[in-house]
């Protein structure tokens, strides 16, 4: 995976997620892609990009108009995003919208052209090996992958028992809103407002700071 990926906590498109989105949109200057499939179809869809639209276009990016890949033929528009941004919402639905659309292949053959993807919330739980699936228990299902070994909570305080309940395996990484990882070359990087929670090894990753997946 020669690009680059950013997991966050949550809060995305606010103020104070700013210096990361910065930071990515350095490691991989060129077209965003905003794909809220964690939302729901029609309004609720169109409401969330056009918001990560604004955002991403106040941090002075080119933004592409992305309609609902699951009611629309997007293969031309995403064939020109150099990041994509999967937003917050259903885990669940998110899971669903890749496998249906098509779009998770083509996550990972724009991380090997040294693309990005961000995922807040919802969106960074579906990249990692292994997902929880609030919605239906909570339960563990499969992820993408597309970060391998790493299972993410967003929205961390500290107090998610019921999911780390059904989390066997993998590295755990807490994510408070408006914080998160970079994650390039096996190499995770604490970026944001707040340390990341190493939540099996009990520690705090402070901002700045790298630790090696595997």
């Amino acid at each position: 995976m020669p690009g680059v990926v950013c997991l966050q906590g949550g809060g995305e498109f606010s103020r104070g997620c700013r210096e990361m989105d910065g930071q990515l949109l350095a490691r991989a200057p060129g077209p965003v892609a905003v794909v809220p499939l964690a939302s729901g179809p029609g309004a609720d869809y169109q409401r969330t990009h056009d918001h990560g639209a604004a955002y991403f276009r106040s941090l002075g990016a080119e933004v592409l108009d992305v309609p609902d890949p699951r009611r629309h033929d997007v293969m031309e528009v995403f064939a020109h995003a150099r990041v994509v941004i999967l937003p917050g919402g259903s885990p669940s639905r998110l899971r669903r919208g890749l496998a249906a659309t098509g779009l998770q292949p083509l996550l990972s053959q724009l991380l090997d052209d040294d693309g990005a993807v961000m995922g807040a919330s919802a969106g960074a739980m579906l990249l990692g090996s292994w997902t929880v699936l609030p919605e239906e228990g909570p339960r563990l299902d499969t992820g993408t992958g597309i970060v391998p070994g790493v299972v993410v909570v967003p929205h961390w305080t500290g107090a998610r028992e019921d999911w780390l309940a059904v989390i066997r395996e993998g590295t755990v990484l807490g994510l408070p809103e408006e914080s998160g990882v970079l994650v390039a070359d096996g190499e995770v990087t604490a970026v944001g407002r707040r340390p990341t929670r190493l939540v099996r090894e009990g520690r705090d990753l402070s901002v700045g700071a790298t630790f090696r997946l595997g």
